[in-house]
């Protein structure tokens, strides 16, 4: 049994060996990392507007140093539409694989409206590339032809099978709900690639009335994914698949709610590591930890930030975080874990809904990446020393 809601909370930044560093300002929303063969920290994310705007593009940072400095943001795909929710990771023969989707939901004015349709194109255009050169130059994006999965949003890590297969977390994607699901809210979908990342296809549902998914593949061949619940509460559940994710357990909530979305990184030591954004007071970006493949959640709450609401103000604001997602290089000198998150610390309220017009949801400005960088040693042995305290 996992307890929702733990008393005892460990600071990650409290550790020695912990650095924080700012690797995008004025962007950097939803980032995804991957580790390339040469040690290369590669980070898929948005840049070129905020939540929201067709002016959204999708980049990567990269770090030679674990994460304690980055490269200015290399543009990957930048069309005249919203490009954005990357998935992202790396297959066995080392080339990095990057699927997105391009959203056309805008009216003539830039506003965002879901209920727009544009006369010949899909609503949602699922794309990909590579990098053969760690995230240095890409293929030029091209369209997925998935004719069983016809629109939908990647997002989350891309992971490869012991067999080189590799699997892409994709969800909401409404006409195809009749084949697999008779959910009507938005679900949560695997595509397979066995080709190195070039085509997709070959799509199994994880779960309805699902959306964004972290997988991780566990040594000896179990999927473990964390999904968002697309109901009002938007907490964390988890499921597991023995059949390389062509079935799934009924998925379990493991958060309270506004807990989302989800990472998934295995230690050196066997235990898994998760980390999302809270939603709500105190605003941060927190974690828990599993000893035993993801079944239940040890009784501590690791945080890797402070207080993300902002500025005190007597007007009302709002903020825009989360999306943590993780990896740790193992050096002959130990292993560092990396971190990185998003958040944009003071934002007004806009008058009216999703109308672009002083809606900071539109706007790049403020908006920040943050990497978070620790020793794997250090936070095992804080984790145990926790525990031991009880």
């Amino acid at each position: 049994m996992t307890n929702l809601t733990p008393d005892r909370i460990l600071d990650v930044r409290a550790l020695p060996g912990t650095r924080e560093t700012i690797a995008y300002k004025d962007g950097g929303l939803f980032p995804v990392l991957a580790l390339s063969n040469d040690g290369t920290v590669v980070a898929a994310l948005r840049g070129g507007a905020g939540h929201n705007g067709r002016e959204g593009r999708i980049e990567v940072v990269r770090s030679f140093d674990d994460g304690l400095s980055w490269t200015p943001p290399n543009v990957v795909a930048d069309s005249e539409d919203d490009d954005r929710n990357p998935a992202f990771g790396i297959s066995a023969d080392g080339t990095l694989i990057l699927l997105y989707h391009r959203q056309h939901y805008y009216d003539g004015y830039g506003n965002y409206d879901g209920n727009t349709r544009t006369r010949g194109r899909k609503p949602v255009v699922i794309l990909a590339t590579r990098s053969f050169d760690s995230g240095i130059s890409w293929e030029e994006p091209y369209p997925l032809s998935l004719d069983s999965l016809p629109t939908g949003s990647p997002f989350g890590k891309i992971v490869a099978l012991a067999d080189s297969t590799l699997l892409a977390p994709i969800y909401s994607a409404q006409e195809y709900e009749d084949h697999l699901s008779p959910a009507k809210n938005d679900n949560a979908y695997l595509a397979r690639s066995r080709d190195d990342g070039r085509t997709w296809g070959d799509v199994s549902l994880i779960a309805p009335n699902m959306n964004e998914t972290a997988l991780i593949a566990l040594p000896g061949g179990d999927l473990l994914a964390v999904l968002r619940g697309a109901d009002s509460a938007q907490a964390l559940h988890s499921a597991r698949s023995h059949d390389g994710g062509r079935s799934w357990t009924v998925p379990v909530q493991i958060t309270q709610a506004s807990r989302h979305p989800a990472d998934l990184v295995l230690l050196s030591n066997g235990n898994i590591l998760l980390t999302y954004g809270n939603r709500t007071p105190p605003h941060r970006i927190e974690g828990r930890v599993s000893r035993d493949r993801g079944r239940t959640w040890l009784d501590l709450l690791l945080t890797f930030s402070g207080h993300l609401y902002g500025y005190t103000s007597e007007e009302s604001r709002r903020t825009d975080l989360g999306y943590p997602s993780s990896v740790v290089h193992s050096t002959g000198a130990g292993a560092r874990g990396i971190t990185m998150y998003y958040y944009n610390p003071s934002m007004r309220h806009a008058n009216v809904g999703w109308q672009r017009a002083g809606n900071p949801l539109y706007q790049h400005q403020d908006y920040y990446a943050i990497a978070v960088t620790w020793q794997e040693d250090q936070l095992i042995a804080a984790v145990e020393d926790a525990l031991s305290e009880q």
